[in-house]
C-alpha cells in the first residue's frame, strides 16, 4: 500500500516533466540554425590612400587653353583622373586629382609615369605619381594637324579621235575609142559622055565660026581626063 501511494503521488510530476521535455524538444527543432556571416575583407595596403594632385597652367596650340577644356591624367593608358581648364584672362590653369591604385585598380603607384592630354591633344610634359603629394606641372599641348581629305580628281574623258574618212578612189573611166568614121563609098565614075561629033561646017561659014566648037571639045576632053585621075586617086 505505501508503494502504490507513492506511485500515485509522483505520477502527475512525472507526466508534467515528460510534457515539458517534449515541448522544449519541439521548440528546439523549429528554431533555424543561424548561418555564419562572412568575414569582412581587410583592405590591402593598410587603408585608403590619397590621390596625387597635379596643378599648373594649360597651354594649347601656343595659346591659353579655352575655359572648360578637359584635362585627362593617364597611367599606362588608363584614365586615372580628369580636370577642367579654368581661364582667367591671359592665363589658363587646371587641377587634376590622380587616383591611387588602391582607389582605382591599375592607377597610381609611387614612381608611375603620369601623362596628360588637353582637349584630346597629348601634352609634352609628364609627371611622376607620389601618393598624397601636390605636384605643380605646367602643361603644353599641340593639337594634331588634321590630314586633308584627298579630293578625287575626275579623270577627263578621252577626246575622241576623229578618224579621217578615206577619200573615194577615183574610178578611171576608160576613154572611149572613137569609132572610125564610116568611109563614104566612092561615087562611081561618071559615065564618060561620048564626045560629040564635030559639026559639019555650014555652008557659007567662015573659018572663025568652025574654030569655036573645036575648043569646046578639047576643054570637055581635058575635064574628063582630070575627073578620071581624081577617081583613080580616091580608090588608091
Amino acid at each position: 500500500m505505501p508503494q502504490a501511494r507513492w506511485r500515485f503521488r509522483f505520477a502527475p510530476l512525472l507526466l508534467g516533466a515528460t510534457l515539458a521535455l517534449g515541448l522544449v524538444g519541439s521548440a528546439l527543432a523549429q528554431t533555424p540554425t543561424p548561418t555564419p556571416r562572412p568575414a569582412t575583407p581587410t583592405p590591402t595596403g593598410g587603408g585608403p590612400t590619397p590621390p596625387n594632385r597635379f596643378y599648373g597652367t594649360a597651354t594649347l596650340a601656343g595659346q591659353p587653353a579655352p575655359s572648360g577644356a578637359p584635362v585627362v591624367a593617364l597611367i599606362r593608358g588608363q584614365n586615372c583622373g580628369t580636370g577642367t581648364v579654368i581661364s582667367a584672362g591671359t592665363i589658363s590653369t587646371y587641377t587634376v586629382d590622380v587616383a591611387s591604385d588602391f582607389t582605382v585598380r591599375g592607377c597610381g603607384r609611387d614612381g608611375d609615369t603620369v601623362t596628360f592630354t588637353i582637349a584630346g591633344a597629348p601634352a609634352t610634359q609628364t609627371g611622376t605619381f607620389q601618393t598624397g603629394a601636390f605636384t605643380q606641372l605646367n602643361l603644353t599641348a599641340q593639337p594634331a594637324t588634321p590630314t586633308p581629305t584627298p579630293v578625287r580628281t575626275p579623270t577627263p574623258a578621252p577626246t575622241p579621235v576623229r578618224t579621217p574618212t578615206p577619200a573615194p578612189t577615183p574610178v578611171r573611166t576608160p576613154t572611149p575609142v572613137a569609132a572610125p568614121a564610116p568611109q563614104r563609098p566612092a561615087a562611081p565614075p561618071a559615065a564618060q559622055r561620048p564626045a560629040a561629033a564635030p559639026a559639019l561646017p555650014r555652008a557659007g561659014a567662015t573659018p572663025t565660026d568652025n574654030a569655036a566648037p573645036l575648043w569646046v571639045v578639047l576643054l570637055a576632053a581635058a575635064s574628063m581626063g582630070a575627073g578620071g585621075a581624081l577617081i583613080a586617086r580616091r580608090r588608091g
